[in-house]
């Protein structure tokens, strides 16, 4: 233990971070632990933090909640991270000892310095989804990450069963069907056609994204036609009415809200809102279904890193081992919805629940978001452009235009 303590000490200085505290890093006891806002059905993460802390009376966790918006989430743990930057003392009690990142954001952390690389061996990365671990990469040192997977997400298409079944149709396999359901069917029966995440955040990146893909698209090349044609799928359901224009406010907690309340018949939506939609104040529990989306799906998931700043890291690493052991893991996957980054919680043949099945082959075949060191400005000036976009759809050709512009500013530093 002594050693690999040690070892740690090295690998963190060797990351050229000026923000190193003097004292002890790899040691025991209390730490904090930050995490977006639990939304998850019966709120499963507190439950663990609280199971953890009978257990362990000499390390507890304090648990600390983000906001709900991811954007400012990630704002509020990269300005910690940069205020405690070269304190020498009294930064123990304000440090966020584990963070909880987005696929998206880890690269960025890890290359301000904030984050220690951490031995995948010792998590079992091995035995996690390879293309999750790949993203965490400390370069191309397959012995290090940067984070630790754990949750992981693909996006898929919910419906309102009974509403289909009425009309004698099947839920559609293409963005064409879509429409032509949310334009003919829906406004029989009172409803929405269909809702995502359109607000001014990380959400309508991913929802733009996968329009992208869907249409043969790059969304690091958005002045060709193909990315073009599938902003402009989203554009025009707003201004045909198919897509309500509320949902330019919708994060994923409004179009759930809008959906479970049975107001629409579409909603693209991440595994947790599954159980909540059975739940006792749903409207639509017992008729609603689920498949993939038409197209594919972007690739999320929340990883587990360790802060430069914890001097308990030990502690912060035996939470995150418990966090994503396989029982753990699995709970969270039969009670919260969360799909594991453990391949072999998976089940591999036809005696699958067809939830399980769908759920693994839509993490399986999702595709990742463009990363960077420059995420943050990256999304930045995509958002302005989809927003602007969405907006007023016969402007499209020269905001992608412009947008692609940007997109090479921006991954080149500039």
């Amino acid at each position: 233990m002594r050693l690999f303590a040690a070892l740690t000490l090295l690998l963190a200085a060797c990351a050229g971070c000026s923000g190193v505290p003097d004292g002890p890093t790899d040691d025991e006891g209390p730490i904090t632990f930050v995490d977006g806002r639990d939304t998850s059905s019966g709120r499963q993460v507190h439950r663990l933090v609280e199971r953890w802390n009978d257990a362990n009376p000499l390390e507890t966790v304090k648990f600390l909640e983000m906001s709900n918006s991811t954007d400012i989430h990630r704002a509020q743990l990269m300005t910690r991270a940069q205020d405690l930057a070269g304190v020498r003392e009294g930064y123990e009690d304000r440090c966020y000892d584990v963070m909880n990142l987005d696929t998206v954001w880890t690269s960025a952390f890890a290359e301000s310095g904030h984050l220690v690389p951490l031995p995948a061996g010792e998590f079992g990365a091995d035995r996690m989804l390879p293309q999750v671990v790949d993203q965490l990469r400390v370069g191309h040192d397959e012995g290090r990450l940067w984070a630790v997977p754990w949750r992981v997400d693909a996006g898929f298409l919910f419906y309102r069963r009974d509403v289909l079944e009425a009309e004698g149709e099947d839920p559609p396999r293409t963005w064409a069907e879509l429409r032509r359901l949310a334009v003919e069917v829906a406004p029989k029966h009172g409803l929405a056609g269909y809702v995502g995440q359109f607000a001014d955040y990380e959400g309508l990146v991913v929802n733009a994204v996968e329009a992208i893909w869907a249409n043969g698209g790059d969304p690091l090349r958005p002045d060709r036609s193909e990315a073009k044609a599938g902003v402009e799928f989203l554009a025009r359901g707003f201004e045909q009415g198919w897509i309500p224009p509320e949902a330019t406010d919708y994060r994923e907690e409004e179009s759930r809200e809008v959906f479970q309340a049975g107001k629409a018949l579409f909603m693209r939506n991440w595994p947790y809102v599954r159980p909540l939609l059975e739940g006792p104040r749903s409207a639509v529990a017992g008729d609603w279904g689920v498949v993939a989306l038409p197209g594919p799906s972007a690739l999320g998931g929340w990883n587990l890193a360790v802060s430069r700043c914890s001097t308990h890291q030990r502690t912060a690493r035996e939470f995150i081992r418990f966090l994503t052991r396989e029982q753990t893991q699995g709970e969270l996957f039969r009670d919260a919805g969360w799909a594991p980054s453990l391949a072999g919680l998976y089940p591999a043949g036809g005696a699958a629940l067809p939830w399980e099945s769908l759920l693994g082959e839509a993490v399986r075949t999702a595709l990742p978001r463009p990363t960077s060191a420059y995420y943050d400005e990256l999304t930045s000036v995509m958002r302005e452009r989809l927003r602007l976009s969405l907006a007023e759809p016969s402007a499209i050709d020269g905001l992608m235009d412009d947008l692609a512009e940007r997109v090479q500013e921006v991954r080149e530093g500039r």
